[in-house]
């Protein structure tokens, strides 16, 4: 898999600027201009692989993406009030890491390998089902 400058500083944890001077300093191991001004990075074991120098004190880049508990919430309630009333746009689907909303709205793209499941005995502390 290949990803840009932005996604690689995003999973590194640094600005997408210090990724360009990592690329123009050749530090990212296969990275490739395409068109003559698009990076491409590949990723190994879901991040940019980088090589080593000899000064300076020794990198620090996340070893692997966040691993944190994902969850998708319907909000049942305003399903039911966007359903009644035609004039209201409430958001009725949320994504979650842990307690940190990712993403509110009507709808949600997942990238990747994903499995919904529906466990109404084993609702979270919140009510929400997972």
């Amino acid at each position: 898999m290949f990803v840009g400058t932005t996604e690689a500083a995003s999973l590194l944890s640094i600005s997408a600027q210090r990724v360009r001077v990592l690329l123009q300093e050749g530090r990212i191991q296969g990275a490739r201009k395409i068109n003559g001004r698009i990076w491409v990075i590949p990723l190994y074991k879901g991040i940019p692989r980088i090589s080593g120098r000899s000064r300076g004190p020794k990198p620090r880049w996340r070893s692997c993406k966040h691993c944190g508990k994902n969850t998708i919430h319907f909000n049942r309630p305003n399903i039911g009030i966007n359903k009644n009333n035609k004039n209201t746009e409430l958001h009725v689907v949320s994504a979650k890491r842990g307690s940190e909303n990712l993403a509110k709205g009507h709808e949600i793209d997942i990238h990747g390998p994903c499995r919904i499941v529906y466990r109404p005995e084993k609702p979270h502390s919140c009510g929400a089902l997972t």
